[in-house]
């Protein structure tokens, strides 16, 4: 958890001021109904209305301080969870796209979606959760034990007697359902990588009247991920209700024998009022411990998944570069015996021992079947994948002894399948450079054949 601490420093005030305000919150609750029990015994019962309303206006006070720690606890506990997982997912990011092809190939598209949103939003819900209640819950716990103690220990003793039962209880849903809520993110991986691949090729589908098979093939994704969903809910699902009938067999255990007492004349009405009181606050912190356990189950199988990505090795680092500031000059471009494989236990290369040269001003047709590594081979160049044997060189340099940065600027690349992104068409074009003059880029269409498709366009807008 050391590598999480550099998200919970720049926020540590948020994450120390919102369980201390939720304190407050848990004072008042516990004297809450200790004042009413006051008022029954001592006020109702001896008829002094002054009395009753002097302590009516201490629980009036007694709750607006309650309100006052439980707003400012939920704002710090959301303003520490949003922005830890703000600079969480910003990192993860950052990471995905230092990622070579090779690191890619490790994950499909729609885990490293559900990655950087569903799973670092469970990271978050998770720490909002536990900042509101980690101090809540045990503070309430061990406040109306202890009242209960002071108001009559022989009937906390029931109560005491069942808590074991209902932690064991905890602890059993927790283990049952963490290993559930780890296979229900795999399936959520796997249908989104589903979703992804159909809305990227919808045209294709179209085209070969495939549609029909890609709606089966989602539904048994789709129904993967709610038999998952189910599985892992219904072990939770089972917990509240059984908590519930334990606890309630222990209030009417409690009013059994407070009865009993009351009318011996050994317990004032107003304590087994307060006493039914602690019963449910403990109830209740019961539960709002294994509501953030539960959510822990399911946070920590999404951390691990962040982890995974986090701590995945980028294959391709300027590390070892032995010229940072080189840039490509003439853009002679040479292979010395490269080999290739995807993956490195492979016994078959994808490109063996090839070697040639291309002069700057040349060119070369490269020419072979789908699969024969043509389009491999160009990706090796500004380093997108690196060779396993060999070496190749641009500008008699070897590409790993220039900065990726440089010899990415250095290498132009249309790829097979065109790609445009948000924003407008002229921000499309200057992706190649920025600072591009407004000549520069239509002197690129032209080379392009888009000349005619751009000027309308800028027709177009002048117009309108």
């Amino acid at each position: 958890m050391k590598r999480y601490w550099k998200y919970i420093k720049p926020y540590l005030s948020a994450f120390i001021i919102g369980p201390i305000l939720m304190i407050v919150e848990v004072v008042g609750e516990v004297l809450l109904p200790k004042f009413m029990a006051n008022i029954i015994n001592i006020g109702a019962a001896n008829h002094d209305v002054p009395y009753i309303i002097s302590m009516g206006a201490v629980m009036v006070l007694t709750a607006l301080f309650m309100m006052a720690g439980g707003v400012g606890g939920a704002y710090f506990a959301a303003k520490a969870a949003i922005s830890f997982s703000a600079d969480l997912r910003s990192d993860t990011f950052q990471k995905v796209q230092q990622f070579s092809f090779a690191n890619l190939d490790q994950y499909s598209t729609g885990s490293l979606v559900t990655r950087l949103t569903n799973d670092v939003t469970q990271v978050q819900n998770l720490i909002n959760m536990a900042l509101r209640m980690m101090l809540r819950a045990p503070g309430m716990l061990i406040g109306a034990l202890i009242m209960a103690f002071m108001m009559n220990a022989e009937l906390a003793l029931v109560i005491l007697v069942v808590i074991p039962v209902l932690v064991l209880l905890i602890g059993l849903v927790i283990k049952t359902a963490f290993p559930r809520f780890n296979m229900m993110q795999k399936k959520l991986d796997a249908l989104n990588s589903n979703i992804q691949e159909v809305l990227t090729n919808v045209r294709v589908i179209k085209s070969f009247v495939r549609g029909e098979y890609e709606e089966e093939k989602f539904a048994r994704s789709n129904e993967e991920l709610k038999e998952s969903s189910l599985s892992a809910f219904n072990v939770v699902i089972l917990n509240m209700p059984i908590m519930m009938l334990i606890m309630n067999l222990t209030t009417l255990g409690v009013v059994w024998f407070g009865g009993k007492q009351i009318l011996a004349g050994t317990m004032p009405v107003g304590d087994l009022t307060a006493f039914t009181s602690y019963i449910v606050q403990i109830l209740m912190s019961l539960m709002m411990l294994a509501m953030v356990l539960l959510q822990c189950s399911r946070a920590m199988a999404s951390l691990h998944r962040i982890t995974e990505v986090l701590d995945t090795k980028v294959t391709l680092t300027d590390e070892g570069c032995a010229k940072p500031d080189k840039k490509v000059e003439s853009g002679k471009v040479e292979f010395k015996d490269v080999t290739f494989r995807y993956y490195k236990d492979n016994k078959e290369a994808v490109l063996s021992h090839i070697s040639f040269q291309i002069e700057s001003g040349k060119v070369l047709g490269i020419i072979g079947g789908t699969g024969s590594g043509k389009t491999t081979l160009v990706q090796m160049i500004p380093r997108l994948y690196d060779a396993d044997q060999g070496e190749i060189l641009v500008d008699d340099v070897n590409v790993k002894d220039y900065s990726l940065q440089n010899l990415r600027q250095g290498v132009g690349m249309v790829l097979q399948k065109n790609v445009l992104f948000s924003g407008s068409i002229m921000e499309n074009l200057m992706w190649g450079d920025e600072e591009a003059s407004r000549e520069e880029i239509l002197q690129a269409a032209r080379a392009a054949q888009a000349d005619g498709f751009v000027s309308g366009l800028m027709a177009l807008c002048r117009a309108l």
